[in-house]
């Protein structure tokens, strides 16, 4: 069918739950993958700093109206969890850090801590 790059079809499962015979099915859209990465990111403030997130950063970033946010990520050393709100006008974070790990928090423009 000559594509290069992924088809557009909205319609893959149909609304009896089957799914759409055509050659054009496919329910690998990295683009809906892209939100998530940028809610871990930016709303949780989750970065690998090393590969297999050995080290890594947490930098929270409160704005556009949302106050509160918590993302979690399993890595290779276990799971990695940031909740944050803002309660009365403070950021209010807890972070739970896989054993073997470091992370940096940064906290607004304050510099990093480091954890174990």
């Amino acid at each position: 069918m000559g594509a290069t790059t992924i088809w557009e079809r909205w319609d893959s499962v149909l609304p009896d739950g089957t799914i759409h015979p055509s050659e054009m099915t496919s329910l690998n859209h990295y683009a809906f993958g892209a939100v998530a990465d940028w809610l871990h990111a930016y709303v949780g403030g989750l970065k690998p700093l090393l590969p297999g997130w050995k080290k890594f950063r947490i930098a929270p970033k409160p704005g556009g109206g949302i106050t509160w946010a918590s993302a979690s990520l399993e890595c290779p050393y276990g799971e990695i969890v940031v909740d944050w709100k803002l309660d009365d006008g403070n950021l209010v974070v807890e972070v739970k850090v896989p054993p073997n790990t470091t992370a940096e928090v940064q906290l607004g423009t304050k510099e990093c801590e480091v954890f174990k």
